[in-house]
């Protein structure tokens, strides 16, 4: 966490089948895109092409947030995927207002977000 965002990650990697969960809370804000863009672009490095973002205790994205998940989402595509679960309403609306939603797919739970990723 960084003193000027109330922005914290945690990162949970899997070796075995190389899904990395990444659980967002607070502001994703340019702060904190600066912050774990380099963390996940190292896991991209180490192979892991398969992403579950648990947003359930994220209250707010910025464009910034936005256009880094579609890009990694557009980088990792063909061998990999991205995928949101446990979106609040207000993160919703702004995934629907800025049509992300028909970009990247979205799960009620963490559980849910896993199985479709392991099918992958």
């Amino acid at each position: 966490m960084n003193a000027n965002s109330d922005f914290t990650s945690r990162v949970e990697t899997d070796e075995q089948t190389r899904i990395c969960v990444v659980a967002l809370s607070g502001h994703l804000d340019p702060i904190a895109v600066e912050e774990l863009q380099p963390r996940v672009q190292q896991l991209v490095a180490e192979g892991f092409r398969r992403y579950v973002f648990d947003l359930s205790q994220l209250r707010h994205i910025g464009s910034l947030g936005l256009r880094w998940l579609v890009g990694l989402h557009n980088q990792v595509k063909g061998d990999g995927i991205v995928v949101l679960c446990a979106v609040s309403s207000q993160i919703q609306s702004i995934l629907d207002l800025t049509k992300v939603r028909n970009v990247l797919q979205q799960y009620p739970s963490k559980a849910d977000a896993l199985d479709a990723v392991k099918s992958r």
